[in-house]
């Protein structure tokens, strides 16, 4: 692809040979294919373990079996390991963060009996199935009736799988924060109240409601928006995975930020959450021992831009932009982030612009804009390069390992290529 005369086919037999030889040695010095063998079933999906690399998934099609197999792809030349787990349900749910050494696999995201379920996934490939009793933790911190226990988030960290729930307080007339920590290892449950706000107070746009903002090894932080000397930022608190309350502070907040509606963006309970969006005047995040805030703000005519501030020494440094040049006010900015090493990623939706891309805490050349799809939440490394729909891209320490996804759902073998570093 990519005779008459016996010369000319010679020559066409010389190209060829010269052709394929250029062929091998552009593989050999800036990639390596990868070729992963069929399975019983056709691979159906793919998602993305950050920093480890691309989950190949395989179903049975006919539903006859609920199994669910695994295959990771990485930095081998061949899958690094094959494992399986069984849903409990036909739909469950992929939770995964920057920085943990575990995935989840959830059945249920509101409790059912006060109880969630689920299959976790650590990185040598192990699988462990259990149910915990969340309702029976949050029982010991009061009367508080767990089927009224509404669910805001669920995230993973270093340490925990982490539920964050909103109780409605009537007789107090306010609105009750609670977290819950079940440890990866033994799987104990424990539990803490974040903070009650009255429902008055909370008509204040001022005012606001815990959201979850990060961790750092067994430190995991909350924030809420607050007031406080005339001066508008965040109350943040951080507590152990025994539910250990550690530090607590206030964090002032840049001026002039036009209010952000937080779609949620990455492997969270949140973005599945979509019913439960909140607005906020930014959005806090804290990765990598520091402190990052994504602000919106006008620019001039009818534009807006939104800016990633790192916080030095009490004080918020701008350190990347990006420019959106059709701003309507009368809209909110729908936007979603996801905190990793490299900067934090953002789904924005607003005015016929629907995409992700990156915000990089060091300076780049250009960020990737790519069109949103619901396969990007499962592919967070798809903000760092330019690609088309049908490319799943990982980002590893190694390079880059791309995926062509008009594979899937087709018998037989599948192939990769690892473009190193």
């Amino acid at each position: 692809m990519l005779a008459y005369a016996k010369a000319y086919k010679i020559q066409k037999i010389m190209k060829k040979i010269v052709l394929s030889l250029v062929c091998i040695l552009s593989m050999s010095a800036f990639g390596q294919e990868i070729e992963i063998e069929g399975s019983s079933y056709p691979y159906s999906d793919i998602i993305e373990w950050k920093g480890m690399g691309a989950l190949l998934v395989n179903e049975d099609p006919t539903g006859n079996s609920p199994q669910v197999n695994l295959t990771l792809v990485g930095n081998q030349e061949t899958s690094i390991w094959d494992q399986k787990f069984t849903p409990k349900n036909e739909e469950y749910y992929y939770i995964s963060s920057e920085n943990a050494r575990y995935v989840y696999f959830l059945d249920n995201l509101d409790l059912i009996t006060g109880k969630v379920y689920f299959n976790q996934l650590n990185s040598a490939g192990n699988v462990k199935s259990t149910s915990v009793a969340i309702g029976t933790a949050v029982k010991k911190l009061g009367s508080y009736d767990y089927n009224n226990l509404e669910l805001i988030n669920v995230v993973v960290t270093d340490k925990a799988l982490v539920h964050h729930f909103r109780y409605d307080d009537k007789k107090n007339k306010s609105v009750v924060e609670i977290a819950t920590f079940i440890t990866h290892h033994n799987f104990l449950c424990y539990a803490v109240e974040l903070g009650s706000t009255p429902k008055e107070a909370l008509k204040d746009e001022n005012i606001g409601q815990y959201d979850f903002i990060g961790f750092e090894g067994d430190q995991i932080y909350f924030a809420a928006r607050d007031y406080q000397n005339k001066t508008k930022g965040w109350n943040v608190k951080s507590f152990s995975s025994k539910a250990k309350p550690l530090e607590g502070y206030f964090i002032n907040a840049p001026k002039d930020l036009i209010p952000i509606e937080n779609i949620g963006f990455g492997t969270t309970g949140k973005y599945y959450l979509k019913d439960r969006t909140t607005i906020d005047a930014g959005l806090l995040t804290f990765i990598n021992s520091k402190f990052y805030l994504v602000g919106a703000r006008k620019a001039s005519g009818n534009g807006a831009g939104l800016t990633l501030f790192t916080l030095n020494e009490a004080k918020w440094d701008e350190i990347s932009t990006m420019n959106l040049n059709y701003f309507i006010e009368k809209k909110n900015l729908k936007l979603g982030i996801y905190p990793m090493n490299e900067g934090v990623g953002y789904h924005l939706d607003h005015n016929g612009y629907n995409k992700v891309s990156l915000l990089p805490y060091a300076p780049i050349s250009e960020s990737a804009h790519n069109d949103f799809t619901e396969r990007t939440i499962f592919n967070p490394s798809s903000v760092f390069e330019k690609k088309e729909k049908e490319e799943f891209n990982v980002i590893l320490p190694e390079g880059l390992l791309t995926f062509n996804t008009s594979q899937l759902n087709k018998a037989g073998s599948v192939k990769f290529e690892l473009i190193k570093k």
